[in-house]
């Protein structure tokens, strides 16, 4: 799935490209509506096809704004171009013992893309959805990882454009750091939250700044760090991101990250990164970069082998010192450069 374009405000759809899994972070729901307008309106007018999954609210709510924009939304739902699906009674028929099921995934989710895929006729199909804000908002934040990485394994066999939603407030816990790291993790794009103090929206309603902004500028900070790993991502085909908390010595990776280290925990000491490598002299190297990334912001890259069966995979790794509300964290990707068969 290609990359994005990343902004810390949505832009004119033109930034939106032929596929992409972004994520936008709201601190209220007229914010929200605004930053998917903006996202999906114009591709609409063009005869791109749209596939909201959101709640009752949020789903006329963007179909009233985006009638007041001039879009036709009850002929797009005549002609099968705008699709819309109830978040909480979708997520209620993908689930299986507390966790979302591949195949309820493919069957309930998945057929509706494929059939806007068909319908669009070679033009996109855009998909914004709200099901993972639902588990996470229950506390049930395993299963809000897994339904993100079904969405990333739909998207390498369908070409669409996924557009998540997550209200910061839910982030506001100090214990969900790292799961926001998770989140961000899984998409290609991160946007930040977007206020719009005193600014007249649809209906003469208003929308004065929310108290919330306020407590958020350690989200605002993460977002920031986030944008930064995926622009690493940028050039990368077969990469994953990760973060070292310096403090505790502590690898968080991506499941793309941990996919390629053939680990079943995002979690890892960095000890046993090290030893999960298959020469002395590589985790030499790596240690070496990493003490001299913490004493410095300059960028690093070293490669490692790993064991994959009979066979070595050749690794590599990159990275940058960077400060989140004054406390050093280290971020980068992980990379699969493994020459192919035939390469010198």
């Amino acid at each position: 799935m290609s990359t994005s374009q990343i902004a810390g405000n949505p832009r004119h759809s033109s930034a939106i490209g032929p596929c992409g899994h972004a994520v936008q972070f709201y601190e209220t729901d007229l914010s929200l509506i605004e930053s998917v307008v903006q996202h999906f309106a114009s591709p609409l007018s063009a005869g791109d096809t749209t596939v909201i999954v959101a709640t009752p609210e949020h789903c006329q709510a963007l179909a009233e704004t985006l009638a007041k924009r001039g879009i036709e939304v009850a002929v797009l739902r005549a002609n099968n171009r705008y699709i819309e699906m109830d978040a909480a009674g979708a997520l209620e028929k993908i689930m299986l013992q507390g966790l979302p099921d591949p195949e309820r995934f493919a069957s309930i989710i998945g057929a509706r893309i494929v059939r806007a895929e068909a319908l669009a006729q070679g033009r996109r199909v855009l998909v914004y959805g709200e099901m993972v804000a639902l588990l996470w908002q229950e506390a049930r934040y395993e299963a809000t990882i897994r339904l993100e990485q079904l969405w990333n394994s739909f998207a390498e066999r369908h070409s669409f454009f996924l557009l998540c939603g997550y209200p910061l407030e839910l982030f506001n816990h100090a214990e969900n750091r790292r799961m926001f790291f998770n989140i961000c993790g899984e998409h290609t794009s991160v946007n930040a939250a977007k206020s719009y103090g005193n600014t007249e929206l649809e209906g003469g309603r208003k929308c004065k700044l929310d108290p919330l902004q306020r407590q958020t500028g350690a989200l605002e900070n993460e977002i920031r760090l986030s944008q930064a790993r995926t622009l690493m991502l940028q050039s990368a085909t077969k990469g994953g991101a990760w973060e070292l908390d310096i403090d505790t010595d502590t690898f968080s990776f991506s499941s793309a990250a941990a996919k390629l280290l053939n680990l079943h925990t995002g979690i890892l000491p960095l000890s046993a990164f090290l030893g999960h490598m298959y020469y002395s002299g590589d985790r030499d190297a790596i240690s070496s970069s990493l003490e001299q990334a913490q004493r410095s912001r300059r960028s690093f890259t070293a490669g490692f082998r790993i064991r994959n069966g009979e066979s070595t995979r050749l690794l590599e790794i990159r990275g940058k010192t960077f400060y989140n509300a004054g406390s050093p964290i280290m971020l980068g990707v992980l990379l699969d450069v493994t020459p192919s068969a035939g390469e010198s």
